[in-house]
């Protein structure tokens, strides 16, 4: 009886870590503002492989599973309760993807804008105009 509620308590803290990811992803509008540093995130050396694998396999596996018709609750069985499974593979997916472009800050190396460097990275400010006095 123990172990079956271990078993129960362990699913429940996975869901909720899921359901808490696609919270942080305001519901999916986080994702679509982060979707433009998707190639940028792939492209970038020094980003982490791990969290590449990650973006990865999530988005692989959701494809997968609304490719081919494996259900883990079939619609045809259970009606309406069945589309739960494919709504959690979204939400899923959704979480993971943000969580991992969200840490990403973008490849520190310049590029050039009509003659501009423009930095990727939101803690460099461009186009600063300053100048220092010296005391006498």
């Amino acid at each position: 009886m123990n172990k079956t509620m271990n078993t129960g308590n362990r699913f429940l803290d996975s869901f909720k870590r899921v359901l808490v990811r696609f919270k942080e992803a305001r519901f999916g509008i986080g994702l679509i503002k982060n979707l433009p540093k998707v190639a940028d995130y792939f492209s970038d050396r020094n980003a982490s492989f791990l969290g590449k694998a990650k973006v990865f396999f999530s988005f692989v596996t959701t494809l997968i599973y609304f490719v081919f018709s494996i259900d883990i609750i079939p619609e045809a069985l259970f009606g309406p309760l069945g589309f739960f499974d494919d709504a959690f593979m979204i939400i899923w997916a959704i979480g993971i993807i943000y969580e991992e472009l969200s840490k990403y800050k973008g490849p520190q190396d310049p590029y050039e804008r009509s003659g501009k460097k423009v930095y990727k990275d939101p803690n460099i400010i461009d186009d600063a105009n300053y100048s220092i006095k010296d005391e006498e």
